[in-house]
């Protein structure tokens, strides 16, 4: 059974909640982060294809060449495209049958005809263009052939042709291997962070302008009147973090069940795998700033005031979002940075994401981010207590401070 305090924080996060779901920037914004997330994830499965077909004529010493570049093109070769190719012989009784072979060839759906000059040189003859992934393959084939006919000219074997044209590669040993994933973990950190910080600055200005519309209007009076100052504070808090979460969660939810239909299980594992602790640290880092931007609001005494009320709040959500997508590298500085509160909700779970943290560390972290959320909710309580009802004149924080300890 709630008390009369939870009853009266609840009717003010419901009132918050539902003024979010009535604005039409943030259901718009919200349609729109979803459909980028998706395209994101879809877009580029459906642009890679499948493999490419093409159909090559082929006469003469030329034949041996498309042969080879059929292997090519099946064999995922590194550094050469991969393509599915069909030949046509123009030695065919077929082909060349009442015309020019040449001309028989593309009627009969070729996309390119082989054949060869007199000192051996590969021709392509098409009719418009060749695509590019075609010459590359066939060009890689010519330089094979032209290099077996060489071999077998100098009285080369087998083996030392395979060794002059395919010298082994130089081993590798890895000391510390990283996990192969499917998505490079830094672009992991960047979706996270930018949704961190549009999220975090979205909803805090949010607060801000609600918090001096109520002041401008007078309507702040009426609410104080009827609910505690410190209560209306707390629901207006918890209301815009449940929607700010909610926004978050739907999103990253978009984006996985995007990637599970188009196949990519591997993705949704390895984000699975971070995300807790990034909507983790985000709610503890939402809580720890979304007072702080009620203040900045509650500062203000009109609209155009607020540029400079929330400039350190704008910067205080900028800080964590470029230190986890600018400081990469482990080392002393990262590390830190991961501890400190205002940069902690995104570096934590960036090292987590790059396998750099132990696996206590996120807990300490989120023990330090915990402790200081509540110490400034507790400050920004009495600071908003101390401003908000100050509808006449700017409100200075030392001002505000002592007010506060009297409210």
């Amino acid at each position: 059974m709630s008390t009369p305090r939870t009853a009266l924080v609840r009717l003010v996060a419901g009132r918050e909640i539902s003024v979010k779901l009535r604005d039409k920037g943030f259901l718009a914004s919200t349609a729109v982060f979803i459909a980028i997330i998706v395209l994101a994830v879809v877009v580029p499965v459906m642009l890679e294809g499948d493999t490419p077909e093409y159909t090559v004529a082929a006469t003469g010493h030329a034949g041996a060449v498309a042969e080879v570049a059929v292997e090519l093109g099946g064999a995922e070769v590194p550094g050469l495209p991969a393509a599915d190719i069909t030949v046509i012989g123009l030695e065919d009784p077929t082909a060349g049958a009442g015309g020019d072979p040449v001309d028989e060839a593309f009627l009969r759906g070729a996309d390119a005809v082989l054949s060869s000059d007199p000192d051996g040189t590969v021709v392509i003859t098409a009719q418009e263009n060749v695509p590019g992934d075609l010459e590359e393959l066939i060009a890689a084939a010519s330089s094979a052939v032209t290099a077996q006919d060489v071999a077998v000219e100098a009285g080369l074997s087998a083996d030392q042709l395979a060794a002059l044209t395919s010298p082994p590669q130089p081993r590798i040993d890895l000391l510390d291997p990283k996990p192969s994933l499917p998505v490079p973990p830094e672009l992991v950190i960047v979706i996270f962070g930018f949704l961190f910080y549009f999220t975090v600055l979205t909803f805090g200005a949010s607060i801000a302008q609600s918090v001096v519309e109520e002041k401008t209007s007078r309507v702040v009076e009426i609410l104080v009147a009827a609910v505690p100052v410190r209560w209306l504070l707390a629901g207006k808090v918890l209301g815009n973090a449940a929607m700010a979460l909610g926004q978050v969660v739907l999103i990253v939810g978009a984006g996985l069940v995007g990637a599970q239909a188009i196949g990519e299980g591997d993705i949704v594992a390895q984000v699975l795998g971070v995300s807790g602790w990034f909507l983790a640290f985000f709610v503890l880092g939402f809580l720890m700033l979304a007072c702080l931007w009620a203040v900045a609001g509650s500062l203000a005494s009109r609209i155009e005031e607020l540029q400079s009320t929330t400039l350190y709040m704008q910067l205080a959500v900028m800080a964590p979002f470029f230190s986890a997508i600018l400081i990469r590298d482990e080392g002393p500085a990262r590390v830190a940075l991961s501890y400190f509160p205002l940069t902690a909700p995104l570096m934590m779970p960036a090292r987590v994401a790059t396998g750099d943290a132990a696996a206590w560390e996120p807990w300490v972290a989120m023990v330090i981010v915990s402790a200081t959320a509540v110490l400034l909710i507790g400050v920004g309580a009495r600071l908003y207590s101390g401003s908000v009802l100050n509808t006449s004149t700017r409100t200075r924080l030392g001002g505000a401070w002592a007010a506060g300890g009297r409210a």
